[in-house]
């Protein structure tokens, strides 16, 4: 009779062990895919900031296209005299911009600009397309911050387990007399995860 119980506490023990080593593995699996979300997060608010920063870069010259209208309509300059001139890049548009004070001096000497070489249609699309872009990356990234958050609990609950299992190992009515003493010396690793849960 006391044989039979000893072979029976056995098995469940070693039941116990391979449960808690499947469970142990999956929380490392699962620690690393968290590591891997966090990193493809901050690799996507990155992507996030350089775009809002385009965009933002991108509405400045926009704006700065339209004040340089106005200022053009105000002197009333004809276009037509001037066709010579054009305005393709930014780049013009800060040339414009520093020398702005020689102009208003000498408004005869001024060349003007266009009004056909502001290309305002493809901005305006660019835009759109920055826009549906950002919403995107902003859908993903929520989708991202939902994963994390599940794979959060999955930890707890795997930690949870992990304790439990603990709990009833030692609720077991073991012996070092009976031959026990060494398979105790080796939950040093429910322990160890103990201490190295995040």
């Amino acid at each position: 009779m006391a044989a039979a119980s000893y072979d029976q506490l056995l098995k469940q023990v070693e039941a116990l062990k391979m449960e808690n080593s499947n469970l142990r593995q999956e929380l490392e699996d699962n620690s690393n895919h968290l590591t891997k979300l966090e990193t493809e997060a901050s690799n996507m608010k990155e992507v996030l900031k350089q775009l809002q920063g385009s965009i933002e870069d991108e509405a400045m010259a926009s704006s700065g296209q339209i004040d340089l209208l106005e200022r053009l309509k105000e002197l009333n300059l004809d276009s037509s005299n001037f066709p010579g001139v054009k305005l393709r890049s930014k780049m013009s548009l800060r040339s414009y911009g520093s020398r702005e004070g020689s102009v208003s001096s000498r408004s005869g000497e001024c060349s003007p600009v266009p009004m056909g070489s502001f290309p305002r249609r493809g901005f305006v699309n660019g835009s759109r397309e920055s826009t549906g872009y950002l919403e995107e990356l902003e859908k993903e990234r929520s989708l991202l911050l939902a994963d994390l958050d599940k794979e959060e609990k999955e930890k707890d609950w795997y930690y949870a387990q992990l304790q439990n299992l603990t709990k009833r190992i030692d609720s077991l009515p073991l012996t070092e007399n009976r031959g026990f003493g060494k398979w105790r010396t080796n939950k040093w690793s429910y322990n160890w995860l103990s201490r190295n849960k995040k």
